[in-house]
């Protein structure tokens, strides 16, 4: 059974993607691209579970329509994470997948892995490209505007020009026993919203950040 290191997961979002739906962080990256929130928001220690573990926890999530998978890099795990959306889909055939990636498109396909191309495969929507600090335009859903919105099936063809063209970003900030989480693609002030929440949070000792 493959697995996948992981920084956190949540059950419900409505801030990266169409409709209700869990979103998974896995650790590890790659890139260094100057700006990146993630090597921020995914500070905290990483764990290894299963992919069937994975698999059973988000089946379990009622009302969602799919996951988003972030990171760190994705396709780093593709075997781990490309297994887990097979178990998923054993029992909830109709389950949407967003992935957000580094790497281009087309260098993810010249890498000829078997397991990338059920990543891909499993893909009903890909968001491709580096962060580029500098063209960080401030629009939603993706970090900077170079990023590309790849509809890899027509699965959100319907909503996903009204979805992906509004221009305000949104984000949620979940707080579990451990932690305070940021969901979504921030603004500067949701940024600057959750990193002053996070350093109250460590001043009164709440949390081990």
């Amino acid at each position: 059974m493959a697995e996948l290191n992981i920084s956190y997961w949540v059950n419900e979002t409505k801030v990266l993607g169409p409709y209700t739906r869990s979103a998974l962080w896995v650790h590890g990256c790659c890139f260094d691209c100057p700006g990146c929130i993630a090597h921020e928001m995914n500070r905290a220690k990483s764990r290894i579970v299963t992919a069937e573990y994975l698999a059973e926890q988000l089946t379990k999530v009622e009302g969602t329509e799919g996951i988003t998978i972030s990171g760190g890099e994705p396709f780093l795990q593709a075997e781990g994470l490309a297994e887990m959306i097979k178990l998923i889909r054993e029992k909830r055939e109709d389950y949407g997948v967003i992935i957000y990636t580094g790497f281009l498109l087309e260098e993810l396909k010249d890498k000829k892995d078997p397991a990338i191309d059920a990543l891909i495969k499993a893909a009903d929507i890909i968001i491709d490209g580096k962060y580029i600090k500098e063209l960080d335009d401030g629009k939603p859903y993706r970090g900077s505007s170079n990023q590309r919105i790849l509809l890899m099936s027509d699965r959100y063809r319907s909503c996903a020009d009204e979805y992906y063209s509004t221009d305000k970003r949104n984000v949620e900030i979940k707080v579990t026993e451990k932690n305070i989480y940021l969901v979504g693609v921030p603004s500067e002030y949701g940024l600057n919203t959750w990193r002053e929440l996070k350093r109250k949070a460590e001043v009164s000792g709440d949390y081990e950040l």
